[in-house]
């Protein structure tokens, strides 16, 4: 997906409403999700984010596309406080399919 919009220009450089991150990814994530072979969110500009915003952003891709979130998903412009709770979502992510048994991981 070329040319990934900074998640900083829609919401400024602290990202901290889950409820956001949830309609951000309804709009531009989940329809496009199976139309590109990767998926970039660029979070270029952003100082802080909380686990409310990251865990609604990335989460409920792995509910509702298992373990091909992880083979599309990528990263951009992270700190280390972003790249932090980035990793925490994704690992959460990951612990939800394994419980739920329904695809496994690679």
């Amino acid at each position: 997906m070329a040319n990934a919009p900074k998640l900083a220009d829609t919401f400024g450089s602290f990202l901290a409403e889950g409820a956001l991150a949830a309609a951000y990814r309804l709009k531009h994530i989940e329809p496009f999700f199976h139309a590109y072979g990767e998926l970039v969110l660029d979070f270029t500009g952003v100082r802080n984010i909380n686990s409310s915003f990251a865990n609604a952003l990335i989460v409920p891709l792995f509910e509702q596309h298992g373990d091909e979130t992880l083979k599309k998903l990528r990263f951009h412009g992270c700190n280390a406080v972003v790249r932090v709770m980035i990793e925490s979502a994704l690992t959460l992510g990951v612990e939800r399919v394994q419980k739920s048994g329904k695809r496994e991981l690679a």
